[in-house]
């Protein structure tokens, strides 16, 4: 048995385990960047030091199953991104932290520097969301009590939409979300991921109005 419940301090690290454990598109961060605490540090801060009330978990006897990271206002999340991955970038290049100087990593970092996407009107979308499950309770209605979680809590606040990321190398999750409602906005191709899949995907950008 699993329960849903709003993220606490003590929850931090079990997170950015496993959201390293499932950034690539369900499976570890290390199959395309080295460098996990420098992926942890510039992108899940944000969610487990700021915007904490937007974070949602799934938790059972046997630890997290899932979380659902959110956010009302992506324009907040973006000056924030500004700011710290330059913190970040700094620690990196002061030799902090340990595998940014392989070959894959810095491979990431320069197609990362060189990715430019289209840019999406915020004003119907504000919210925005990262969602991820374990790999052995997938399948078992986990992510869709996260979303419910989150969506309530945004319609709630009176936020009028929300949207997400993906890629079409993500098999799954682009039909679950547009079972669940969501519409794509927008299709982009990119080797952002070149090293780890060997071919170009497009990212892919749902929304659902609330």
């Amino acid at each position: 048995m699993w329960t849903i419940r709003r993220y606490q301090p003590s929850d931090r690290s079990a997170v950015r385990q496993l959201a390293g454990d499932t950034a690539h598109f369900g499976e570890p961060i290390e199959r395309f960047f080295d460098a996990r605490e420098v992926f942890l540090d510039a992108f899940a801060t944000y969610y487990t030091d700021v915007a904490f009330n937007y974070l949602w978990m799934a938790h059972a006897e046997d630890g997290l199953l899932g979380y659902l990271m959110g956010c009302p206002d992506t324009r907040s999340q973006y000056l924030w991104f500004r700011s710290n991955v330059t913190r970040v970038a700094w620690r990196a290049a002061t030799l902090r932290y340990p595998g940014v100087f392989t070959r894959k990593s810095l491979a990431y970092i320069w197609r990362y520097a060189r990715l430019r996407v289209p840019s999406l009107d915020l004003a119907p979308y504000p919210a925005h969301l990262h969602i991820n499950t374990r790999v052995d309770r997938r399948g078992q209605g986990v992510g869709t009590a996260l979303m419910r979680a989150y969506l309530d809590q945004l319609r709630n606040e009176n936020v009028p939409g929300v949207h997400l990321e993906t890629s079409s190398e993500n098999k799954i999750a682009a039909p679950w979300y547009e079972k669940l409602g969501f519409q794509l906005l927008q299709r982009t191709p990119t080797n952002l991921y070149q090293y780890s899949v060997g071919h170009t995907i497009d990212l892919l950008v749902y929304g659902m109005r609330l």
